[in-house]
């Protein structure tokens, strides 16, 4: 069975070009962005709000490695 191709490779980055590429970027992008503000949040009210930087690469870091490995096998 052959892979379905969700992504275009452009250069170093790659573009979606169907709808399955739109959906997992929102599929990982939304859940991300709330784990970080929820993160950043709770570092605030737990007191340690020179921290809420912290929130930021904890959860941005994993989701873009595996928003690159889902374009990489599916482009």
């Amino acid at each position: 069975m052959e892979r379905e191709i969700w992504f275009y490779k452009v250069g170093l980055s790659y573009i979606p070009r169907h709808w399955k590429g739109f959906a997992v970027i929102g599929a990982v992008i939304l859940p991300t962005l709330c784990a970080m503000l929820l993160g950043q949040l709770a570092l605030d009210r737990l007191g340690y709000g020179s921290l809420d930087w912290l929130a930021f690469p904890a959860f941005f870091i994993p989701a873009l490695i595996s928003l690159i490995v889902v374009a990489e096998r599916h482009s």
